[in-house]
C-alpha cells in the first residue's frame, strides 16, 4: 500500500511474526534495517514498543496501542481507495460480507453469482459467524453488511430487506408424513426425533413445542450441529425440525422433504439483511447491497409461489 509508511509496515509485520527474523524473511528487507526503524521511533516516542526477550518480541502497551491505530488506519484507508475509485467510474471495489453459518448454501451462492454476473469487477469477502459477532463487525466497520436471523432491535443496527423463513418437520423420502402439506407438533409425536440443542436458535422454540405437548417425545439424538442434524435424518434415523433456510437445497435435490409447522403459537424466523447506520457504505458494496434487497424479496417460502 503505497501510503503506508514504511515504518509502519515493518512495525506490523514483527508485531505479527514476533520476531525481526521472521518479519525479514517475509518482507525481504535485512533484520537489522527493521530494527533499526523501530529504534529509531522509539526513541522518537521515548518508550518501547516491544519487549525484547531471548524467545522473541512482545508488545508493550504503547506498542498495542498503536497497532490497534495502524490497523484501523489501514482500513479506513482501503475505503477511501475503493471510493477514490468509484470517482473515476471504475465500479469496481472490494466488499465485506459477515453472514450465519446456515446462509452459506447454495441458494446464496446462487445470489452472490446473480451480483457478480452484474459487476464482475467487485469482489468479496464471505465471513461466517453468529448473530452477535456480525452487530459488533458492522459497527466496527469488519464487515459491510451483515445476514442474520432474528436480529435485535438496536440503533445500531438497520435492517435493509427482510424474508420470512418457516419452520418445519424434516423427513427422509418415503416418509408418512411427506404427503402432507402442513402438520401440527403434536401429530409427530410417534415418529423418532432428531433434537436440535443450545446455542442453535432452533432449540428454544422447539423447547417450547415440547413443554406444550407435554414433552413426551421419541428422542434418538441430540445435536447442536445443524449439518450433522440433516446426515441423521438423510440415514433414516428420525425426523427433525428444521427452519426452510437450513433444507432448502436438500428438498430441491429431492433428497429430503419439509413440512411447514401449523402451530398457532410458532414464530417464522426472520432472515435480515443489515447495515450498521453509522457507517457510509463504499459504491460498491451500496451497489451489491441494492440488489441483494432486491432478490430477498424473491426468497421464496415452502408452498408459496410469487403472483
Amino acid at each position: 500500500m503505497f501510503a503506508f509508511s514504511r515504518f509502519l509496515l515493518y512495525f506490523t509485520e514483527v508485531a505479527r511474526q514476533g520476531s525481526f527474523r521472521k518479519a525479514s524473511e517475509t518482507l525481504h528487507v535485512a533484520a537489522s534495517s527493521i530494527d533499526r526503524q523501530i529504534l529509531r521511533v522509539e526513541k522518537e516516542l521515548a518508550m518501547p514498543l516491544f519487549e525484547r526477550h531471548p524467545t522473541g518480541l512482545r508488545l508493550t502497551s504503547a506498542g498495542e496501542l498503536l497497532l490497534h491505530s495502524a490497523n484501523n488506519w489501514k482500513k479506513d484507508f482501503s475505503r477511501v481507495l475503493e471510493q477514490l475509485d468509484d470517482l473515476r467510474g471504475l465500479r469496481r471495489g472490494h466488499v465485506r460480507i459477515a453472514t450465519i453459518d446456515a446462509i452459506n448454501r447454495q441458494f446464496f451462492s446462487a445470489m452472490l453469482r446473480k451480483v457478480h454476473a452484474n459487476y464482475p469487477n467487485i469482489s468479496f469477502t464471505l465471513t461466517t459467524m453468529n448473530n452477535v459477532d456480525i452487530q459488533q463487525a458492522l459497527m466496527s466497520g469488519d464487515a459491510d453488511f451483515g445476514l442474520m436471523l432474528n436480529p435485535q432491535s438496536s440503533r445500531e443496527l438497520q435492517v435493509r430487506a427482510f424474508a420470512e423463513i418457516d419452520l418445519g418437520i424434516v423427513v427422509p423420502k418415503g416418509h408418512p408424513l411427506g404427503v402432507r402439506s402442513g402438520v401440527r407438533f403434536n401429530q409427530c409425536m410417534e415418529y423418532p426425533f432428531i433434537l436440535p440443542a443450545a446455542p442453535l436458535m432452533l432449540a428454544e422454540p422447539v423447547q417450547a413445542l415440547m413443554n406444550i405437548n407435554g414433552d413426551m417425545i421419541n428422542e434418538v439424538a441430540v445435536s447442536n450441529n445443524i449439518h450433522m442434524i440433516r446426515s441423521l435424518i438423510k440415514e433414516k434415523m428420525g425426523i427433525g425440525i428444521l427452519c426452510w433456510l437450513d433444507i432448502i437445497d436438500e428438498v430441491e435435490s429431492d433428497e429430503l422433504q419439509f413440512i411447514p409447522l401449523t402451530d398457532p403459537q410458532l414464530k417464522t424466523f426472520t432472515l435480515s439483511l443489515c447495515v450498521a447506520p453509522s457507517r457510509q457504505l463504499s459504491l460498491a458494496a451500496s451497489m451489491m447491497l441494492k440488489q441483494l434487497e432486491m432478490l430477498f424479496s424473491q426468497i421464496q417460502r415452502p408452498g408459496h409461489h410469487p403472483s
